[in-house]
């Protein structure tokens, strides 16, 4: 098999809270995605299979480079640009890390609407990745509530979807990325 035939379209593509990187070799597609809400900047998937389809000869060629390698070429996986993949993950996350990390989400003192709720928990996964001891705590202070409070609170976003207790649902960071293009459009 001729794995130098290599499809450049390689870029990173938003699919709800994963980026995902994609390219052909011949007959195999290999895929990286890496997960936006996660403690790490890097790729927590790394994937090599089978792609063949179109026409009768296009799967005809793309099965004969296949069984030609009798599986997934060694030759196949020397060439992932591993260390690219993770480079530009860490470019496409960078502004969006670059909030996460150092500006403190908008919390409302009540909290209303579905945004009111995403805002606070996404707040508590920024303490956390900060290093924050006890985020909620902190927050609760910081709100002027108490404690049970903001429990019921999280409790709540859990309720709506918005929260699964460790990070951000692919719900909460949708809404999180209307408010926030909403934002910069009015500045």
């Amino acid at each position: 098999m001729n794995t130098e035939e290599v499809d450049e379209v390689n870029e990173w593509r938003r699919e709800g809270s994963e980026l995902v990187w994609r390219r052909h070799y011949g007959p195999w597609e290999v895929s990286a995605r890496a997960n936006l809400g996660a403690p790490f900047t890097g790729p927590s998937e790394l994937r090599v299979r089978l792609n063949i389809g179109g026409s009768d000869e296009e799967i005809d060629r793309g099965m004969s480079d296949a069984l030609e390698t009798d599986g997934i070429p060694a030759s196949l996986l020397r060439q992932i640009p591993f260390a690219q993949i993770k480079a530009e993950f860490r470019a496409a996350l960078e502004p969006e890390q670059h909030r996460a990390m150092s500006e403190p989400w908008p919390v409302p003192e009540r909290c209303r609407t579905e945004l009111d709720y995403a805002l606070l928990v996404a707040e508590l996964a920024r303490m956390r990745s900060t290093g924050t001891t006890a985020p909620q705590g902190e927050l609760a202070a910081r709100l002027g509530v108490g404690k049970a409070t903001l429990s019921e609170r999280v409790k709540r976003a859990k309720e709506l979807e918005l929260w699964d207790g460790k990070q951000l649902t692919d719900k909460a960071t949708a809404i999180l990325n209307d408010w926030m293009n909403h934002e910069r459009k009015e500045q």
